[in-house]
């Protein structure tokens, strides 16, 4: 005989906890990025392309965790403000990401904007629970990224 599955409840859900934490944490960074105009998510994507230098629309999706759709929304408005630029590369069926000398110069400035939140997030955890919040997201992310394709 075995027990019964345990009683879910929406309240419960866990992706509902992430997406409302991040929903909160989102705004502390977009609040500090205000003066720049980037969200915390183009913000994210110009870091990447800066990085990695030119880089492919596919390995930035990698990198950002995110589906092609998402990542191309979040990067027309770095496009069409020329901050980012697509390239040839050496595969002529691909084009890659390329920041643009305003693009980098605009992320130097939001840099120490960012640095303010994130110190701002910290503070209000605490050191110790907002490491081990990056510490269980980052594991999180391993475990679960069998289950992306499945």
């Amino acid at each position: 005989m075995s027990s019964p599955a345990p009683r879910l409840s929406p309240i419960d859900c866990t992706c509902f906890r992430v997406r409302r934490a991040a929903r909160r944490m989102t705004a502390i960074y977009g609040r500090h990025l205000a003066p720049t105009g980037l969200k915390i998510s183009q913000f994210s994507v110009l870091g990447f392309i800066i990085a990695e230098g030119p880089v492919s629309i596919g390995r930035l999706s990698e990198l950002a965790a995110t589906d092609r759709t998402t990542l191309s929304r979040n990067l027309r408005p770095l496009i069409d403000d020329g901050l980012v630029e697509q390239v040839a590369s050496g595969d002529k069926r691909r084009r890659e990401l390329l920041a643009t000398a305003a693009g980098r110069a605009l992320f130097k400035r939001a840099l120490p904007l960012w640095a303010e939140a994130e110190q701002e997030v910290r503070a209000a955890m605490g050191p110790s629970l907002a490491g081990e919040l990056r510490q269980v997201l980052d594991q999180s992310m391993e475990r679960l990224a069998p289950l992306r394709s499945a």
